[in-house]
């Protein structure tokens, strides 16, 4: 379905083999190398590597500037080493996990290297979504739109899905080390304007509605009115992920939060088409044996009157 290779100057890639639709699992990989905050060391869980592993993790990119430093503290006590080789060596190794190292979300804090996610490029418009998978203890990737044959894939490093060009750029340029030349940053003047006046318009509402929400939490009862003007920001959000072509977990949060809105409001229709919307994306995003979807899906039963 997919295979590595070079991807000019970004170095290597992963690549459709074949059409892939929409919803596919694309890989589900269990870490390289994982640290968490009992056992932080990165250093030691490399030595701890089989001679295979740690070359496929020397193989991967040691940019330094492509990831935020987490370890300053531990280079700065490998500096001191008399052998300089090593050092060399055990640098390499701590720019590489920094490089490519996801952070799982856990109670734990645990951050891991996969071999294959880490050889997916960035695209701010991506057409895959990675999420770490509690129920069988391995990272996935979902297709999100169908990916024609000999496309790459891609996910997302951003924070903000919605964040204007300069803050996209200044993000992964301090955070990665890159400049993006993705189908939104590359694709030309017209488009890259209509997506940052759309953009522009969309963090202004946001500013007013949380200037406006600010101003009467504390002092009076959550009215219906004040619901109201809460679902049409969620729906404006909503269709700006939708008119920039976003796709994944994030946009379904927004949509069952709104399809749980409407329904206390007592506009069942609304609330239904939301949900229905809401729980394809979270689908397509995570798959169907996801506890994230699982546990949508449960929250959302009421409001939809059949199974996606």
């Amino acid at each position: 379905m997919i295979e590595v290779r070079h991807a000019g100057a970004k170095g290597f890639g992963v690549f459709a083999k074949a059409l892939i639709p929409r919803g596919s699992r694309l890989l589900a990989e269990s870490s390289l190398i994982s640290i968490d905050n009992h056992k932080p060391s990165i250093l030691r869980a490399a030595r701890q590597l089989t001679s295979r592993d740690h070359q496929k993790l020397l193989a991967l990119s040691p940019n330094p500037v492509k990831r935020r430093s987490i370890l300053s503290n531990l280079e700065a006590a490998l500096l001191s080493l008399p052998r300089v080789e090593r050092h060399a060596v055990n640098l390499n190794t701590l720019n590489i996990f920094r490089n490519n190292n996801f952070g799982l979300s856990d109670d734990a804090g645990t951050r891991a290297v996969f071999e294959t996610v880490a050889r997916i490029n960035h695209s701010c418009v991506p057409n895959s979504q990675g999420n770490f998978h509690t129920g069988i203890g391995q990272f996935v990737v979902h297709a999100l739109r169908p990916i024609p044959c000999g496309d790459e894939i891609t996910i997302s490093y951003l924070d903000d899905q919605l964040a204007g060009g300069e803050a996209r750029r200044e993000h992964l340029e301090e955070g990665y080390g890159f400049t993006c030349a993705c189908s939104l940053c590359g694709g030309g003047s017209s488009i890259t304007a209509k997506s940052e006046s759309r953009r522009a318009d969309l963090q202004r509402d946001l500013g007013v509605f949380a200037e406006a929400k600010a101003a009467r939490d504390g002092q009076t009862a959550v009215t219906d009115a004040d619901a109201d003007v809460e679902l049409v920001m969620m729906n404006t959000l909503i269709a700006a992920y939708e008119a920039e072509g976003l796709a994944g977990r994030e946009l379904a949060t927004i949509y069952l939060a709104a399809a749980d809105l409407a329904a206390k409001l007592g506009d069942s229709t609304m609330a239904q088409s939301l949900a229905r919307r809401g729980l394809q994306l979270e689908l397509d995003a995570v798959g169907v044996d996801s506890p994230h979807y699982i546990a949508s899906a449960a929250a959302a039963q009421s409001l939809v009157s059949d199974d996606i």
